[in-house]
């Protein structure tokens, strides 16, 4: 009887302690598995891989010379999207600039924005926005399209571009909220590439190459 009065405190604290272990290492796990929650699923959902979304490409011909000299382009920019899931808004902008100075060493400047205006010395010939809402079933791929036709001088280099507004679903401490990213792609052309590839299917540019239509 001795013995087991005198043993029972020491089996108690060591239950005391076992059972504080358990739970610190609880409250361990119940701590990492709200960080998961709130901060592991609470981003966006995984991008499509780079390289192949989008994919775009500019389709530009020649339609015929002007009294003046200039000549009459017509311009479609394709810019596929594969599962891009819904989409808020789109946008058009076509730029233009003159001819850099001739020299061995021409600067053409940055490329311009998608969403703001271009900085000199490019012009902004258009830019527009379209809200689509709720627009885009994942799963599904969309071509966006832009359409121009613009009297230019050969030697002038145009750059046509879209954007648009991918939504998602941010979980939180409150809830779910909807967040929109931006993106955009472009491609530029020096006119005269058209005139000098003799295809009255015009030029294709793509990833900055240009291709004629005719072949080689």
């Amino acid at each position: 009887m001795r013995d087991f009065l005198v043993e029972t405190p020491d089996v108690l604290e060591r239950a005391t302690a076992s059972l504080g272990w358990l739970v610190v290492m609880a409250a361990i796990a119940l701590g990492a598995l709200l960080l998961y929650l709130l901060f592991a699923r609470s981003g966006h959902p995984p991008m499509p891989p780079p390289g192949d979304n989008p994919q775009g490409a500019l389709y530009v011909r020649d339609l015929g010379r002007l009294p003046d000299g200039r000549h009459t382009f017509d311009l479609v920019y394709a810019l596929d999207l594969r599962n891009p899931g819904s989409m808020a808004y789109t946008t058009e902008r076509l730029a233009l600039r003159d001819p850099p100075a001739a020299g061995d060493v021409i600067d053409l400047g940055p490329a311009p924005d998608v969403f703001t205006p271009p900085a000199a010395p490019w012009h902004q010939a258009f830019w527009q926005r379209t809200s689509l809402p709720g627009h885009g079933v994942p799963g599904q791929s969309r071509v966006l399209r832009a359409h121009f036709r613009i009297n230019a001088s050969p030697d002038r280099i145009a750059d046509l571009a879209i954007g648009y507004g991918l939504v998602h679903e941010q979980r939180g401490w409150f809830g779910h909220r909807r967040i929109t990213d931006d993106d955009g792609r472009d491609e530029e052309v020096q006119l005269g590439a058209v005139l000098r590839a003799h295809c009255p299917l015009g030029v294709k540019i793509q990833n900055g190459e240009t291709k004629s239509l005719c072949g080689s």
